[in-house]
């Protein structure tokens, strides 16, 4: 392609660029000017992913490295134990930065809090509809062991919770409970693991009394496919949950119980699900199929370390679990707010964030992978303002074209179908040349409802396109206009969408007709 010519309709344009492989070391602004060289022209705007950028520089540390800082900054003491705060969940981005926070420790604990349901990017951490059942009851059974010293006879709502909130642990689904949502004939309406509707009738003692109940309340229950019976003992701290139809026919050889003193305190934790409450679920991401509590306390070990996960959304409540030497902000945008969280409950111990372990600017925000066997990562690059304008004294020095350079990360889109929004980088742009420095926010007048409201006001085609000539630039006060948006943020989302990822190998694009407003 010696010259790349657009039709006089063309608008916005973006094209990937084909390179070869980047090592390290390789001089990235000469590669750039000897792709473009063919299709530049003046305000290109010429946009690299910071993969590239940052192997060129060289830019990788190793886990071991990485923990020795972690010590040093936390003063963290063999067997220490440190708690980890919001990590996104991320096998790429996220995995290996959990093993090096274990290695800091030499041998001691850690404690990980995860958001829920989801993490600060949109990653499912746990099934939404377990967290928020889970913790619905969990506030309802407080109300109520609250208000049990005047009224004894709560105990039966109590006991109906606690069978709900057992059951939810080894995988059933809470549909209604009777007495507290009003819904449903029996006394829990459930799913099974095998995904079967069953009713479930819930006693102290009286087991056939229930299992014959059951039984007559299941024929009168649309799809129901099980009747079950449950004794709740809350002396005792057991389950006894039994088939209701073998029951009646054959005695108690069936039933199955189950315990849950192990559990109890956690039951009253109304904003958090602890890792005794999970039992063998398995909460695998719905895209990747990753089980992020398990991949974490994998690393952990790993590491060196014993780990412990805490699904809230309120990061204070790691002090439950014990002494803690220090604190690591896992989070990417959120990271300030979480730290200024502790300081103002009070921490007396230091609170540091991935920001700042590792080098300059951003330190272990925005690395990746890069080999996981030997614990190594590839950070974001060095001075990637710096850099940009450097390639961009390249390219005008190869082509006499005045360009714009933008190096870019993840970009700033929600995908509505997976609902992940895959911002793990600090800003979509993490570097840019002089000329996008001062760029502001994309802004106008919606031109769909511009036409739409002279249109119907009786102006012609010629009139409207008359009207908006004379009009162009203008945004009137009354009208009604685009979102918002930074420019550059915009720019940087494009070229990753068009980018790819893996094996798409265009870490370059052009973009062309893009206009800028300076701020």
């Amino acid at each position: 392609m010696d010259k790349l010519v657009l039709p006089d309709s063309a608008g916005l344009m973006a094209m990937g660029l084909k390179i070869g492989l980047i090592v390290p070391h390789d001089d990235m602004a000469s590669i750039t000017a000897e792709a473009v060289k063919p299709v530049a022209a003046d305000n290109d705007i010429v946009c690299i992913t910071e993969a590239v950028v940052a192997r060129s520089q060289n830019r990788y540390v190793t886990c071991k490295e990485m923990a020795l800082e972690v010590q040093e900054k936390l003063n963290l003491k063999p067997g220490s134990t440190l708690a980890v705060i919001s990590p996104i969940a991320s096998r790429n981005r996220f995995a290996l930065i959990m093993k090096t926070l274990a290695m800091a420790t030499r041998g001691g604990k850690v404690i990980v809090q995860m958001s829920i349901p989801f993490d600060e990017v949109g990653n499912q951490v746990v099934d939404e509809e377990f967290v928020t059942t889970r913790l619905r009851l969990k506030k309802t059974l407080q109300s109520l062991l609250d208000a049990r010293g005047n009224t004894p006879m709560l105990n039966v709502l109590i006991r109906e919770i606690v069978a709900a909130l057992k059951l939810q642990e080894i995988g059933y689904h809470i549909i209604a409970i009777r007495k507290i949502t009003g819904q449903g004939i029996a006394d829990l309406t459930v799913r099974t693991p095998e995904g079967k509707l069953a009713v479930v009738e819930v006693t102290f003692a009286d087991m056939e009394r229930a299992a014959n109940k059951a039984i007559e309340i299941k024929r009168d229950v649309p799809g129901a496919e099980l009747a079950m019976a449950a004794a709740v003992n809350l002396e005792h701290k057991y389950l006894t949950l039994v088939d209701a139809k073998k029951y009646v026919e054959k005695g108690e050889g069936e039933a199955v119980k189950l315990d849950f003193s192990q559990q109890q305190d956690s039951y009253t934790e109304t904003d958090a699900i602890f890792t005794n409450e999970m039992g063998d679920l398995v909460f695998s991401h719905p895209v990747t199929g990753v089980d992020y509590r398990e991949l974490y306390l994998q690393m952990i070990q790993e590491g060196g370390a014993k780990g412990k996960v805490i699904f809230t959304n309120n990061p204070l409540k790691v002090y439950n679990l014990g002494y803690i030497d220090g604190v690591c902000i896992g989070a990417v945008h959120e990271r300030e707010k979480l730290r200024e969280l502790f300081h103002s409950f009070g921490a007396m111990v230091p609170v540091t964030t991935i920001r700042e372990i590792g080098p300059e600017p951003w330190g272990l925000i925005g690395s990746n992978v890069s080999d996981y066997e030997e614990g190594v990562l590839k950070l974001l690059p060095e001075d990637a303002n710096e850099t940009a304008e450097d390639i961009k004294r390249k390219i005008y020095e190869e082509t006499g074209k005045d360009v714009e350079i933008l190096i870019f990360g993840d970009g700033a889109y929600k995908d509505p179908d997976t609902g992940i929004y895959e911002l793990a980088d600090p800003h979509p742009a993490v570097g840019v040349s002089s000329g996008l420095k001062n760029a502001g926010l994309r802004t106008g007048t919606k031109l769909k409802l511009l036409v739409d409201t002279l249109h119907r006001q009786g102006y012609s085609r010629e009139e409207i396109i008359e009207y908006m000539e004379k009009r162009k630039g203008e945004t009137a006060a009354e009208s009604l206009g685009t979102t918002p948006r930074s420019a550059t943020s915009i720019i940087a989302t494009l070229a990753d969408l068009v980018a790819g990822s893996a094996d798409a190998g265009t870490p370059i694009v052009l973009v062309r007709g893009f206009n800028l407003s300076k701020e």
